[in-house]
């Protein structure tokens, strides 16, 4: 089954829910839908309050939003929902799922602006996520008039010709209770539902980051990083070369205690290439978090020391090589050992300063220098 396709039904309008992810134009459709899909996962039932479903979307966009800083597009509110949150709330931006959800719903409790903000949400998604189950009998309907509309259609034709949802109330709140069928459906076929889901986000949000590294591992919360490797090739290195100097402070490194800081800093990157990744303290590392260093200032002594760094690990063990070998595309270590500082450099150059440019368009700090 190829991943731009839903699995079959002879009982069900499956063409309709594939519609539904037809000329996106911003990226409720997608959130929600995947609410609908995390509730059946946890609860196993088949009505579920819409409170409930828009905390699953704000927990679920605030990593891309917040932590990773994508960009949603111009027409797209719902980043700017989790913003409003983040900024009511106080939350870290590295918060984590269940945190954000718990406070999603609070403040919507509260009906604070930043839980209003969020109640707006329901006022469309909700309805014209299913307006391709009544393409033929919304023809001629006023905008104003759609969403009424659609809620009594759900409603009228809920036992003959299944829509994936009607609207009901539980204790006054608003709810969707989704018809027995499609449960079943979406039950057995949750794992490709999912994957059908995040694949066409994928595909919406490289169209607003046509030059972000890493989309697929920005979209959920990091999980904990594996530096195994890197720490690995910097021990190989402190083992041969006992005066390390930290590029940022100029203090000599212990091969004992140090930090590993990545150059372009992960939360642009999303991934722990050793050629990114350089030693130095902890307290540099701290005061650098997520800016990016002052090119002008740091970017030759990185260089030096990364191809020095490489040098040494070629002839100890060169499969630590693997993250150098593709980015300068070589064939060997060797190759590499060979290499010259300026074409290194060069080379290295040419890929860091495009980031960078990219990193400030997103907002991320730039020119960050070390102070004492």
């Amino acid at each position: 089954m190829s991943v731009n396709s839903l699995p079959h039904s002879n009982q069900l309008p499956i063409s309709a829910l594939a519609a539904s992810f037809d000329e996106v134009t911003n990226s409720y459709k997608f959130y929600w839908f995947l609410a609908i899909l995390d509730h059946i996962k946890e609860s196993q039932t088949r009505t579920i309050p819409v409170t409930t479903l828009l905390a699953h979307m704000v927990a679920r966009v605030w990593f891309p939003t917040n932590y990773f800083r994508l960009s949603f597009g111009k027409q797209d509110q719902l980043s700017n929902v989790a913003t409003l949150l983040r900024e009511s709330s106080g939350l870290p931006i590295d918060s984590s799922y269940s945190q954000v959800f718990d406070e999603a719903l609070k403040h919507m409790q509260d009906k604070d602006d930043a839980g209003k903000s969020i109640y707006k949400i329901a006022r469309f998604v909700p309805y014209r996520f299913l307006r391709p189950f009544f393409s033929g009998d919304l023809r001629g309907i006023k905008d104003i008039e759609i969403n009424r509309r659609i809620s009594d259609l759900s409603q009228s034709t809920f036992d003959r010709s299944p829509c994936l949802y009607r609207f009901i109330e539980i204790e006054t709140k608003q709810a969707i209770e989704i018809h027995p069928e499609w449960f079943e459906y979406l039950k057995q076929h949750l794992t490709i539902l999912r994957g059908f889901c995040l694949w066409k986000l994928i595909e919406y949000l490289q169209k607003h980051n046509p030059n972000v590294p890493n989309i697929p591992g920005k979209l959920f919360e990091p999980q904990e990083r594996d530096m195994k490797r890197a720490r690995e090739f910097w021990n190989i290195v402190f083992k041969k070369e006992t005066t390390l100097q930290c590029i940022y402070s100029g203090e000599t490194l212990d091969e004992k205690r140090y930090s590993l800081d990545h150059f372009i800093p992960w939360s642009f990157t999303a991934n722990d290439c050793i050629w990114n990744i350089i030693p130095t303290t902890k307290e540099v590392n701290s005061s650098k978090s997520d800016s990016i260093p002052k090119i002008d200032k740091y970017f030759d002594s990185f260089a030096k020391t990364q191809l020095d760094a490489v040098r040494i690990v070629s002839e100890k063990k060169p499969k630590l090589l693997e993250d150098h070998i593709l980015l300068f595309k070589v064939d060997s270590a060797s190759e590499l050992q060979n290499m010259n500082l300026q074409d290194f450099s060069q080379h290295l150059r040419d890929t860091i300063i495009p980031q960078v440019q990219i990193a400030r368009n997103m907002g991320f700090l730039t020119d960050w220098e070390y102070r004492r």
